[in-house]
């Protein structure tokens, strides 16, 4: 470890369809702004890892310009990762397997990474810099192109026994009616509640013609998640049920994760809740219906993140962890192996 560990991380969130990128410091201060991408996706249908690989050699070269010493790389993934070698296991909206990508970033650009799953890190974030400051249990939920979470409970993040606890989407809702899920299975919530799902059913209802304001608001006679959300803003009856379907539907998801676990507090963010903002509210104030504890009902708080991008904060934070440079108790995962990834 070096003196320049303190230096600002350039932090990486890799999300189902959109590739963040920010410079973060040891206060947890963004040093510039945010850049958005789409993630390249090859013909094959997978994400294009030297297409995102280019996206990230512009913003190398400009960190470079700011950071004195060494620059290290945090990296945030959406799918299960193993934190020792920085593999992608299992990303299923970028359709990636036992992908090395830590490894590949260090070599490619001769830099120590750290790599972890977006909801684990964004967990992280909110505990170090966020609304789990002063909490020991809680959890974090994401509504996006997928629907997770991840679990921070007596102090530190909880992993489990390789590091993937906290797949609240993968838990089975419906595998006879449901539908093909990322991961292979069928029914999980994460097909009934995600943003394809939501725009799945929106498309539903545009072409059974139930809806005029839905269908008037297509783009190329596609419904989006997006157009969704705006249906309702218009007064569309049929664009808000399917949303008051999905917000029962992840009440009953977090309702069962907080009578498991006895926690307080569900931060939750994701592109979904962006583009809603009224969603967490409501969440908040429907899951109580599903809670068994008196106790449970009064205290619960479900509240949005803390940052414009939770997951790219916890990037940062993740290298910062590691190094040793966060200051109270070590907030990693015990019994696991955490280390900086570097190019042979």
């Amino acid at each position: 470890m070096s003196a320049s560990s303190t230096e600002p991380v350039l932090a990486v969130d890799i999300g189902g369809t959109s590739l963040r990128l920010g410079l973060i410091n040891l206060e947890g201060a963004l040093i510039g702004d945010i850049a958005r991408y789409d993630v390249p996706f090859a013909s094959d249908g997978a994400a294009d890892v030297d297409g995102i690989l280019a996206i990230m050699a512009e913003h190398v070269e400009r960190a470079w310009q700011i950071v004195a010493g060494e620059l290290r790389v945090g990296v945030s993934l959406c799918g299960n990762v193993d934190l020792a070698s920085g593999d992608a296991v299992l990303a299923p909206n970028l359709h990636w397997r036992n992908l090395p990508f830590g490894k590949l970033v260090s070599e490619r650009f001769q830099l120590p990474v750290c790599v972890a799953t977006d909801v684990r890190q964004a967990v992280l974030a909110e505990a170090v810099w966020g609304a789990g400051v002063n909490e020991r249990n809680f959890a974090w939920a994401t509504v996006g192109t997928g629907y997770g979470g991840f679990l921070f409970l007596n102090g530190r993040l909880y992993g489990g026994a390789n590091g993937f606890a906290g797949n609240f989407g993968h838990i089975t809702y419906d595998e006879i009616n449901g539908h093909r899920c990322g991961c292979g299975r069928r029914g999980c919530f994460e097909t009934f509640v995600a943003g394809p799902a939501i725009a799945r059913a929106g498309q539903a209802a545009h072409e059974a013609g139930e809806s005029a304001i839905l269908s008037s608001l297509t783009n190329e006679d596609k419904v989006s998640t997006r157009a969704v959300f705006r249906a309702i803003e218009l007064g569309d009856p049929v664009a808000a049920r399917i949303v008051d379907d999905v917000i029962r539907l992840i009440c009953i998801n977090l309702g069962g994760v907080v009578n498991l676990l006895d926690i307080k507090l569900i931060v939750m963010g994701g592109g979904v809740t962006k583009a809603a903002p009224w969603l967490v509210e409501r969440i908040n104030n429907d899951i109580r219906a599903y809670l068994m504890t008196v106790e449970a009902q009064r205290d619960l708080q479900v509240v949005r993140e803390s940052t414009a991008n939770a997951a790219l904060w916890g990037a940062a934070a993740h290298v910062f962890a590691v190094e040793g440079h966060l200051s109270g108790d070590n907030k990693l995962e015990k019994g696991l192996e955490h280390r900086v990834i570097r190019a042979n």
